[in-house]
């Protein structure tokens, strides 16, 4: 590690063990794993560049992104007025806990082994489970993958 990547580290870390982090309300606790808090949190720290526990309320749509998910403008600035029309333009942890709580519940049912399977059940034409190693093949080929074949 160089001393640029050390000083990131301390700083993440001084940011998600500030008590604005640190203080999740219970009813957010249970809308998300300690796994995405975890997420959360670091995307927020990254956007709250003066360790203050709040990002503006204009880089809303900037920190969501950060997280994976592409909301239009539309809802972007949906979001944004009704920061403001409650007199923010600053969010706080807890309130950006709420945005995503009710504009981005597909959150909550992310699952990585379950996009998987789910992904591969496109592909399992019987429907028993498997997929034909030809037919694993054509589609990794197809999407860009270089195989060559074992003997």
């Amino acid at each position: 590690m160089t001393l640029l990547d050390d000083n990131l580290t301390s700083s993440l870390d001084d940011m998600t063990s500030s008590p604005y982090y640190s203080s999740v309300p219970d009813y957010m606790a249970e809308n998300f794993s300690k796994a995405q808090l975890d997420e959360f949190k670091e995307a927020f720290a990254l956007f709250d560049a003066t360790s203050s526990g709040s990002v503006p309320v204009q880089d809303i749509g900037t920190v969501v992104r950060s997280l994976g998910h592409n909301p239009s403008k539309t809802d972007v600035q949906k979001i944004q007025d009704e920061l403001r029309k409650d007199g923010k333009e600053e969010v706080e942890f807890g309130d950006f806990l709420g945005i995503l709580a009710k504009y981005f519940k597909d959150l909550e049912d992310q699952d990585p082994a379950a996009e998987l399977k789910q992904a591969f059940k496109v592909f399992d034409k019987r429907g028993d489970g498997t997929i034909n190693v030809n037919e694993l093949i054509h589609i990794l080929s197809t999407l860009g993958s270089n195989l060559q074949r074992m003997k």
